[in-house]
């Protein structure tokens, strides 16, 4: 009797959503589909490559195209012309990313200005970031970073004869520039990250910020989350987001020491920016608060892994 039921409720849903898509293309000027089933749309036909598998799809549907993955209806552009009308004609409508679980979790509900969607709100963030931290002038002013951490690396690499591992080296020259400049410190030298796992824990926060789960595709009665909980998809994000935090608040803790040397300021200094005497109790740490943003800008600032 239960399982009766239960073919008989997935039967009506399935119809019901079915119907549901039927009157919509036919009320909306859609774009053509590719053979979809109900429910997980053309999850079934996109592999590892999604682009390629998108293109497979494409030469049958055309270059303009609707697939649904999952709940989530996407347009896929797969010509010159219309790529051109959507990055130009239709800029602002299609220029903000999507919001992934992943992401939001990592950029603290979408407040990284990486990720965040357009608004007044995200240009204005960006002009205060490009006025304070990445105008010439204060790119300039660490260029004795950049110097030094390049002389550092020759000298190594000259008294150093066996082969050199080309991929390794720059992403280590480009850990330890940034590193220094935003969080005032050497690489090599600091304690506030463990060396050894520092390529592992970049690698989590971009497969984190890049890659899908279930509750992107079906966010509706938390049947995705079911399953990410179920998989342990949910688990890992939250394991990086715990690991990238307690760095950031080391780095914070760190530059609010009271005997801490200013003498050279960095990124995370500015961002903090206190007025003398003030300390990390006389702060309320809101989730607007200074400190939930110092957290959020100096991962942008990590150096992508190079392959």
């Amino acid at each position: 009797m239960a399982i009766s039921l239960l073919c008989l409720f997935l039967i009506t849903f399935t119809s019901l959503i079915f119907i549901g898509k039927k009157i919509k293309r036919s009320k909306w000027n859609l774009p053509p589909s590719p053979p979809e089933f109900p429910i997980i749309g053309s999850l079934h036909q996109v592999g590892e490559l999604p682009h390629r598998s998108l293109q497979r799809l494409a030469e049958r549907a055309g270059h303009v195209m609707l697939v649904h993955l999952g709940f989530i209806p996407v347009t896929v552009i797969s010509s010159k012309e219309a790529a051109e009308e959507v990055l130009k004609t239709h800029d602002l409508d299609c220029c903000s990313r999507p919001k992934l679980v992943g992401t939001k979790l990592i950029s603290r509900d979408f407040k990284d200005i990486g990720f965040s969607p357009y608004s007044e709100e995200w240009k204005e963030r960006r002009k205060f970031l490009i006025r304070e931290f990445f105008c010439p002038k204060k790119v300039q002013s660490f260029g004795y970073i950049r110097e030094d951490e390049c002389n550092l690396l020759v000298k190594k690499l000259s008294v150093d004869e066996s082969p050199v591992d080309l991929s390794k080296t720059l992403f280590w020259l480009t850990s330890s520039i940034v590193f220094r400049v935003a969080f005032g410190q050497s690489f090599h030298e600091s304690q506030l990250i463990d060396k050894e796992k520092v390529d592992e824990l970049i690698f989590e926060a971009e497969t984190a910020q890049a890659s899908f789960t279930c509750s992107d595709f079906f966010p509706i009665a938390g049947l995705g989350w079911l399953v990410d909980w179920l998989s342990g998809q949910h688990k890992r994000l939250h394991d990086v987001f715990f690991k990238l935090d307690a760095l950031f608040q080391r780095v914070i803790d760190d530059h609010m020491y009271p005997g801490r040397s200013k003498d050279q300021r960095d990124i995370t200094d500015l961002m903090l920016d206190l007025p003398d005497g003030m300390t990390q109790r006389d702060i309320d740490v809101e989730e607007e608060g200074t400190l939930t943003i110092v957290k959020k800008v100096p991962l942008k600032l990590v150096p992508v892994r190079v392959h």
